[in-house]
């Protein structure tokens, strides 16, 4: 894998092992499913925290969200390593699973990889109330191995949320282990969730809500609404993924959502990844 991310239609990225199972709210995957997927290690007076989630684009760079890698998060701690091939984050070891066929799938166990470069979006402020452009990249200080387990997601090719690109029941995922649950601590294991996309006129209202009093842009999507179907079930800065045919690209990064997370109608909120291709393209060095 080299730093830039490949090209969609080579199906070097978005590409999982697994076969046939499928979502349900909140489920757990499989071991080998979504091997993009990362975990974000924080450092703190020697004290290792897991705050954030991410997903590798390419052998060097990991998309998160700005407020993974600017702003308050850095009082609880400093981004310092990436855990790649993750699957049950209470043992390093292997991490195995159960198949359909009967048996077990294992990992080869997760690898920790340095950050050498943090890159929040220019535009992005910690402070505003609005949250735009809440999107980063990392850079790793070594190329993550390219296996079973570890392996990067697509970038979109096109902006699926305008009506004329928009599939029939637009359905998005997002995955993780929700480390910024808000009622119970995170999961050990990736856990799934299923999310209708939400259009921009349905979503607006209910952040203009007293108390809420957004004003979402067109470099934001929502997703999800259904109560206890959320995001919280990824991670912060994880990605929300659309299965296109048999790949997965990265539609949206975590950015916020209603707390407590999961409620009845109020979706969360994620940046549009499609918006940023050019701010990515142009970060990325080899």
């Amino acid at each position: 894998m080299t730093a830039f991310p490949p090209d969609p239609r080579s199906e070097c990225c978005g590409v999982d092992s697994r076969v046939g199972n499928k979502i349900v709210g909140g489920n757990a995957t499989t071991v080998d499913q979504y091997p993009w997927l990362v975990i974000i290690e924080y450092v703190k007076q020697g004290v290792t925290k897991l705050l954030c989630g991410g997903a590798l684009i390419s052998g060097r760079y990991v998309l998160t969200a700005g407020h993974c890698v600017a702003g308050q998060v850095l009082t609880i701690g400093t981004p310092r390593r990436v855990r790649l091939g993750e699957y049950d984050i209470a043992h390093d070891g292997k991490d195995c699973a159960p198949v359909e066929a009967g048996g077990e799938d294992c990992t080869d166990g997760v690898i920790k990889v340095n950050i050498e470069s943090i890159h929040p979006h220019p535009q992005y402020n910690p402070a505003s109330a609005l949250k735009r452009n809440d999107i980063a990249l990392i850079r790793l200080a070594q190329t993550a191995p390219f296996t079973d387990f570890i392996r990067p997601i697509c970038l979109p090719t096109k902006d699926l949320t305008l009506p004329q690109n928009r599939p029939i029941n637009f359905t998005l995922f997002a995955a993780g282990w929700g480390a910024v649950s808000t009622r119970q601590s995170y999961s050990a294991v990736k856990l799934h969730v299923d999310l209708p996309f939400v259009s921009q006129e349905q979503c607006q209202p209910v952040y203009s809500l007293p108390g809420r009093s957004i004003t979402l842009w067109n470099a934001q999507l929502c997703a999800g609404g259904q109560p206890g179907k959320d995001s919280c079930k990824g991670d912060s800065g994880g990605p929300l993924m659309y299965e296109n045919g048999r790949t997965y690209e990265v539609t949206g990064v975590v950015s916020f959502g209603p707390i407590p997370c999961g409620m009845d109608g109020v979706p969360g909120v994620y940046s549009k990844v499609y918006e940023y291709l050019d701010w990515i393209r142009s970060t990325i060095v080899p």
